[in-house]
C-alpha cells in the first residue's frame, strides 16, 4: 500500500466521522420532542426519556432567596416575585434533579461511546432571571460536569463555528431582549477555551422607524410576529449563537383558543421561518404546542394559553412542523409528539 493512498484513506475516514459528528447538531436532522418543564411532579424527566432519544429538555431556573438560609439561590422552576413567599427551602436545584439523576444515563453513554447518537440529551436552560450571580452560579456548575457536555472551542472570529466536541448531553440557552447571558457563557471564556453552552439567535424588535406610540406589549409582539423572516433574524449563526426558538406566535397570531382553522397561508408562514432559519444556519423550536381537552390540561398542570383544545388541532399542527422541517417541538405531551416524530423518519 502507498503513503499517499494511505494518507488519503485517512483524510476521507476523518472527513467521514467528522460530517457524523457535525451532521448530529446542525440544522434539518429529524424533528425531536422538546419536552416542556421537565419539573419534579409526574416524574417527568424519566417521562421524557422514556420516549427515547434523542430528545431535548427544557427546566426553567429562578435565582431566589431560600427561606432558611437567608441566601439567594438557583432552584428549578418559574418563580415569580409573588411566588417567593411560598417558597419552603425545600424546593429542587439544577445538580441534584437533572445532572445527577441523569447520572446512570449518561455514564452508561460514555461507556459505550457510541458518539454517532450524541448528544443524547439537549438540556434547555430557561432562565427566568439573571443576575451576574445567577449566571456565574451556573457557568460553574456546568463546568463541574464539562466531561458530560457537548462543547467547542471558542474561536477568534464569533462568525467561526467551531465543529462540537460531542458527548451525551448539550446544553441550549435561550437569550432573551436586551439580557447578560452571551457576556457569562461567551464573551468570558477565553479564546481557545470551550463553549460549555449555546445561545439563540437575535431576534429584532421591530422594523427600525417602527411607531409604537399607545401600544401594549401583547400590541407591539403581534406586529413583531408579522415581520418577514428576514427582518426578524438578520445575522447568521456563530460559534456562540446556533438555535432559534420561537412562539408559535410566529406562526398563528393570538392565543390557542382563538387560532382557528389551520391554512395553507400558516403553513406557508411557518415553511417560510423554518426555511430561513436553516438558511441562516440555525436550529428552530417552536414552542409550546398541546392539543388535549382543557380538562386534562388542568389536571395536569399544563398551560391553557399552549392548548389548541382537541387532539386534532394539536396534531394537525405537530405534522406540520414535522413536514416543514422544525428541528425541535416544544410540548407537554412527550409521548403524543414523539409517536408523530419517531414515524416521520421509519
Amino acid at each position: 500500500m502507498s503513503k499517499n493512498f494511505l494518507t488519503c484513506s485517512l483524510m476521507l475516514l476523518a472527513l467521514a466521522v467528522f460530517s457524523v459528528s457535525f451532521a448530529a447538531f446542525s440544522p434539518g436532522q429529524p424533528t425531536m420532542i422538546l419536552a416542556h418543564n421537565t419539573y419534579p411532579d409526574q416524574n417527568r424527566i424519566d417521562r421524557a426519556l422514556a420516549t427515547g432519544t434523542p430528545l431535548a429538555m427544557e427546566i426553567d431556573l429562578s435565582w431566589v432567596p431560600n427561606p432558611k438560609t437567608g441566601k439567594n439561590g438557583s432552584i428549578v422552576g418559574d418563580v415569580s416575585p409573588a411566588r417567593i413567599k411560598d417558597l419552603t427551602g425545600n424546593e429542587p436545584a439544577l445538580k441534584q434533579f437533572f445532572f445527577e439523576h441523569m447520572r446512570p444515563f449518561v455514564e452508561k453513554a460514555l461507556k459505550e461511546n457510541n458518539k454517532k447518537s450524541w448528544p443524547l440529551v439537549r438540556l434547555y436552560l430557561d432562565i427566568k432571571n439573571d443576575p451576574a450571580e445567577h449566571l456565574e452560579f451556573l457557568w460553574s456548575l456546568l463546568g463541574e460536569y464539562e466531561n458530560w457536555l457537548t462543547t467547542a472551542v471558542k474561536t477568534k472570529n464569533a462568525a467561526d463555528q467551531s465543529p462540537l466536541d460531542l458527548k451525551p448531553l448539550l446544553v441550549m440557552l435561550e437569550d432573551k431582549d436586551n439580557d447578560i447571558k452571551e457576556e457569562y457563557f461567551y464573551n468570558k471564556v477565553t479564546v481557545g477555551g470551550k463553549l460549555r453552552a449555546f445561545g439563540t439567535a437575535k431576534v429584532a424588535m421591530l422594523p427600525p422607524g417602527t411607531a409604537t406610540t399607545g401600544l401594549n406589549a401583547k400590541q407591539i409582539l403581534y406586529m413583531r410576529y408579522k415581520m418577514k423572516p428576514e427582518e426578524l433574524v438578520t445575522e447568521h449563526a456563530s460559534n456562540y449563537r446556533r438555535w432559534w426558538g420561537m412562539p408559535w406566535d410566529a406562526v398563528e397570531q393570538g392565543a390557542k383558543s382563538a387560532a382557528g382553522a389551520w391554512t395553507p397561508e400558516k403553513e406557508a408562514r411557518l415553511n417560510a421561518l423554518v426555511k430561513y432559519a436553516h438558511k441562516m444556519g440555525y436550529l428552530t423550536s417552536f414552542w409550546v404546542l398541546d392539543g388535549c381537552d382543557p380538562e386534562v390540561a388542568k389536571r395536569n398542570g399544563w398551560g391553557q394559553n399552549y392548548n389548541f383544545g382537541s387532539l386534532e388541532a394539536g396534531t394537525i399542527r405537530w405534522k406540520a412542523a414535522i413536514k416543514a422541517g422544525a428541528d425541535f417541538i416544544s410540548t407537554d405531551q412527550y409521548e403524543e409528539v414523539a409517536k408523530l416524530t419517531k414515524s416521520s423518519i421509519n
